[in-house]
């Protein structure tokens, strides 16, 4: 187990916004060569592993192989298109949202719905319920839950990761999707281009497969990649925003310490693009994955010379997992559903 750092037990005064943004206000531009060279490599290994996989059998071990570590890969390809939706990839906006697409489309991702939704997202991470992307409960949704929905919340991170996936995610949003439907145009404008797109691209490859006879390894190539793909982004959401949120006295503030930070190797930070630098990214979304560390080291030099609360951490995906899914988590003390309009903010 791992030690849990979510901050003092007694809350100490917020730093001003002001005093927060200036420390990394010098580190929001992004330049292209970063971003261009983290999709392309994640998404080359990503092919690679997938023609490696596809040339064995089904009954060949190597397929099996070859083909999670396409999901590794698709995880590490899948998270650019987060940074894709604040154009903070590569800056060239065309190329982010084009680049999204290519990557989620063939998984059945509706990555322009997730866009929109990850928007709101950020505008209500931490202080509303109706937060689409939110993992963790309210103890009042606890208490008025039965014994089924009590079993899932108690252990919602093992069913996340395990069980739900990456078809998990993609339910999810277009369930939380349709609470917000009404209110956005260009979230049923997301919904029916993703719609078409998925259809098209999903057509296409399976109507190769089928052609060529290989629509069975087709299938089950797809079944891997989404399970180990689907199951790392579940894990990294999950760490690093469960048990967490609660309003602070000022945006930045309640950004700063509403996500979880990991310490973590080289490799893992690599594959997450720099995320688990969390709380940097949420309170100042325009900071490239590139600076997301330094960022991060500086925040925590302010906070320590001023005496303010530390921002939360913890050592290890997986370490911070086994010990968040030992016991139910809960949000500390939120807005109301209706103190928020759909008005996605960058």
């Amino acid at each position: 187990m791992t030690a849990i750092h979510n901050g003092s037990e007694e809350l100490l005064a917020d730093l001003p916004g002001p005093v927060l943004s200036r420390t990394v206000a010098d580190l929001q531009n992004t330049r292209p060569a970063p971003g261009l060279w983290r999709f392309t490599s994640a998404t080359a290994l990503m092919f690679v592993s997938l023609a490696l996989a596809y040339q064995n059998q089904l009954q060949d071990a190597l397929f099996y192989a070859f083909a999670m570590l396409a999901g590794v890969f698709f995880a590490a390809a899948a998270v650019t298109t987060h940074d894709a939706i604040h154009h903070t990839l590569t800056g060239i906006k065309w190329f982010d949202e084009i680049s999204a697409r290519f990557v989620t489309w063939g998984v059945l991702w509706p990555h322009g719905v997730y866009s929109e939704l990850h928007k709101l997202h950020h505008k209500m991470n931490g202080v509303d319920l109706r937060d689409p992307e939110r993992v963790t409960y309210s103890q009042d949704e606890y208490q008025a839950a039965g014994f089924f929905a009590r079993f899932i919340i108690r252990h919602q991170l093992l069913i996340a990761v395990f069980i739900g996936g990456g078809i998990g995610m993609i339910i999810g949003h277009l369930r939380r999707a349709s609470g917000f439907i009404h209110q956005s145009k260009g979230l049923r404008r997301q919904m029916a281009f993703d719609a078409i797109g998925i259809i098209v691209v999903n057509g296409s490859l399976y109507a190769l497969a089928a052609a060529h006879g290989e629509l069975l390894k087709a299938v089950v190539l797809y079944v891997l990649v989404e399970r180990v793909g689907g199951g790392l982004l579940q894990l990294r959401a999950h760490v690093e925003h469960y048990g967490l949120g609660g309003k602070r006295s000022n945006y930045f503030a309640t950004q700063l310490h509403a996500c979880r930070n990991i310490e973590t190797n080289p490799a893992m930070s690599w594959l997450f693009n720099g995320l688990n630098f969390h709380s940097i990214h949420h309170a100042f979304p325009k900071v490239p994955f590139y600076n997301l560390q330094e960022a991060h080291e500086r925040m925590e030099k302010l906070l320590a010379s001023q005496g303010a609360e530390p921002l939360p951490s913890s050592q290890g995906y997986l370490k911070t997992f086994l010990a968040l899914a030992s016991k139910a988590r809960f949000m500390g003390p939120v807005e109301t559903a209706q103190t928020a309009t759909f008005n996605p903010a960058e």
